[in-house]
């Protein structure tokens, strides 16, 4: 669970260095929330500031449970007061609800780097839409080496013709699948793109 908590404060930090005021927090919150959702790790009604002010008020812990989406599903059970709700901000909640979000993938993907893919997905929002999540999760779902293969090249540390080739053809079927409208070449372009 430390090395979770490891990869997880960093990322939180990094978050809290990017100084996100509250939309930023929430364009952040959709597609990640929804990523959760689709991998069946977070339950579908659950709302991101919902789930942030529970674990604010619940006082619960990772460390007190054998992983982290026991951790989950209790702050998930949690009944929350609304007196309590008024104590906490908006963006704390959001951020917490955030946290919760990327812990329960980084412990369930946390062979196939989750931590580095989502910090990919908020630095390619244009890209990683609410709308591509649950496409994204039928990729990773069938294989989590989609996630570092992923990764990798959008990062542009792949070098494998192949494996670029391969990863390429199922982010254009991820966004031929989303935006049906979109022509071969403009989807394409919109891959080729996201390559740093």
């Amino acid at each position: 669970m430390s090395i979770i908590l490891g990869a997880l404060t960093t990322f939180m930090e990094g978050l809290a260095v990017a100084s996100l005021a509250l939309q930023g927090l929430k364009s952040l919150a959709t597609p990640l929330l929804e990523l959760g959702k689709e991998l069946g790790l977070i339950e579908p009604e659950t709302d991101v500031e919902d789930l942030g002010d529970k674990a604010i008020q619940s006082d619960l812990k990772p460390d007190d449970f054998d992983c982290y989406e026991e951790y989950l599903k209790a702050v998930e059970d949690y009944k929350l007061d609304p007196e309590k709700s008024k104590l906490s901000t908006e963006e704390k909640k959001i951020q917490k609800g955030i946290e919760l979000t990327v812990g329960v993938m980084i412990d369930k993907y946390q062979d196939f780097s989750m931590d580095k893919f989502i910090n990919m997905i908020d630095h390619n929002q244009n890209f990683f839409t609410e709308a591509k999540m649950g496409e994204i999760a039928k990729v990773i779902k069938m294989d989590g080496q989609s996630i570092t293969d992923i990764l990798h090249y959008v990062d542009g540390t792949e070098k494998n013709s192949t494996k670029i080739q391969g990863t390429v053809d199922t982010l254009l079927e991820i966004e031929k699948n989303t935006n049906p409208g979109l022509s071969d070449k403009e989807a394409f372009k919109n891959v080729m793109e996201l390559r740093q």
